[in-house]
Formats: C-alpha cells, structure tokens, sequence
C-alpha cells in the first residue's frame, strides 16, 4: 500500500507542478534590458549606419529603416481607405468612425458562462476588436466575445 500511496503523491506533485508552470506568468521573458546593448556587438554594419545618421537630420529618422520581420495590412496597403477597408467594404479591426448603424442584434456570451471560468475565458477574449461589413451589413466582434450585427448606409 505504501507503494502505491507513494506513486499517488509524486504524481499529484507533478501534476501541481505542471499546472503552476502553464498558469504562471513569465515577467522575465518580457523584460526590458537595464542598460542599452552596445553598439559593438551589433556587427559593423550597424555601427556604420548609426555613425553615419546625424541626430535632427530629416534623412536620419529613426524608423526610416527598421525592419521588424512581421508585416501588417497597414504597413502593405496603407491607412483605411484601402484594399481592405474601404467605404464599401471593412475588413479587420473594427472602423473608428463608422456612419451612423441601427443595431439589429446583439449577443454577449460572457453572461452565459459560468462564474469559475468568466476570469479565464475574459483574459482569452479581452482584446477582440474585429469587424467585416459589406456594403453597409456588418458584423463585428467585440471585447469578451460580444457579437453585434448592424445595418447602415457604407462601412
């Protein structure tokens, strides 16, 4: 019996374990450097491009050539009006300035969750801000996971 008991403790330990490693936040992956990196240890490259930017110069702007290895359809296609969002049809996150919509529905799924996962399931969906209209029909999905459909003239 004592082999068994044994088993049953070490198992629960790993599994306690594991939970706290997958719920615990990790501050430390998303922490900001307390002193700059040098210079040197970016390659000559880099060091030729910063010595050869003057500071205040209008060719010197400091987001004139960074790349940062993910694209965005603001970065491709420019600001709305564009291949995505356009009067006529919207696309992506949700339209700051619509024109003037009736509602026709609305559903908010957050009531209908139950209270010991309302925490969890709002920090999945907090941040949701998403909308596609079609020639004035829209549909957007909202913070918490909230639908509303509406109907205006344009998007």
């Amino acid at each position: 019996m004592t082999r068994i008991s044994r088993k049953t403790r070490i198992g629960a330990a790993a599994a306690a374990i594991a939970i706290a490693a997958a719920l615990t936040p990790t501050p430390v992956a998303q922490a900001d450097p307390v002193a700059p990196m040098p210079l040197s240890s970016l390659g000559a490259a880099a060091t030729a491009a910063v010595e050869d930017c003057v500071a205040g110069a209008p060719d010197c702007d400091s987001t004139a050539g960074v790349i940062n290895g993910s694209a965005s359809t603001t970065a491709i296609f420019g600001p709305p009006p564009n291949i995505f969002q356009n009067q006529f049809y919207w696309f992506g996150p949700a339209n700051l300035t619509p024109p003037p919509r009736s509602t026709v529905f609305t559903f908010t799924p957050l009531s209908l969750i139950p209270g010991f996962l309302k925490p969890l399931y709002s920090w999945f969906t907090q941040h949701l801000n998403f909308e596609v209209c079609i020639l004035g029909a829209s549909v957007k999905i909202g913070p918490y996971g909230s639908i509303t459909g509406s109907v205006g003239r344009g998007c």
